[in-house]
């Protein structure tokens, strides 16, 4: 049941999971995650990890609540931080999930950046926390100098799935002639 507060918004055409964020059952204090584990977050101390998400905005999501859809321009970005979620790709009537995601992982960061539409939807496939950092936030990470190290996890991270994504494509060309490690020349 949600607040009587929130009653009235089901007259909107927002979803009430955007309206009345505090009616959302998931609730997680940041000492139960440990953060330092995830890819974004290496080599960060625990008090640097902490200027971080306090910056951001730390958002609890319920179960089928989509986040973003395909279309949408990307303002903000996100970090999983509890639970699941689906990346999925819709195209008329066929809908592909192009990626699982697990506690740790970033996205939404390629519409942000980039100043463009989504790619594809988010949608949450159990109960979920993430962390939502904004283009705003980040501006502000530069000016107060958050650590250097978090902008260039990012960066890592965006080069790891690029290289995914090469190789996806050297073997969607090529069959299974292409070997699945290459080494990198470069």
């Amino acid at each position: 049941r949600f607040p009587d507060s929130c009653q009235s918004s089901l007259t909107f055409s927002i979803p009430i999971n955007i309206i009345c964020l505090y009616s959302i059952s998931v609730e997680l204090t940041l000492e139960e995650i440990d953060m330092s584990e995830f890819d974004v977050f290496k080599g960060l101390s625990k008090g640097d990890i902490n200027r971080v998400i306090d910056l951001g905005m730390i958002r609890p999501v319920d179960k089928g609540t989509l986040l973003f859809k395909k279309g949408d321009i990307g303002h903000e970005m996100y970090v999983l931080l509890k639970g699941k979620i689906d990346i999925i790709d819709e195209y008329g009537t066929h809908k592909k999930i192009l990626a699982e995601l697990n506690p740790g992982e970033i996205f939404g960061e390629m519409a942000m950046f980039e100043k463009h539409q989504r790619s594809a939807h988010a949608l949450v496939k159990e109960p979920s926390q993430v962390l939502v950092l904004s283009e705003e936030t980040l501006k502000k990470m530069l000016e107060k100098k958050i650590p250097k190290g978090f902008l260039t996890n990012i960066i890592a991270v965006l080069c790891r799935r690029l290289r995914l994504t090469n190789m996806m494509y050297m073997r969607a060309k090529y069959g299974e002639s292409y070997p699945k490690e290459v080494e990198w020349l470069g």
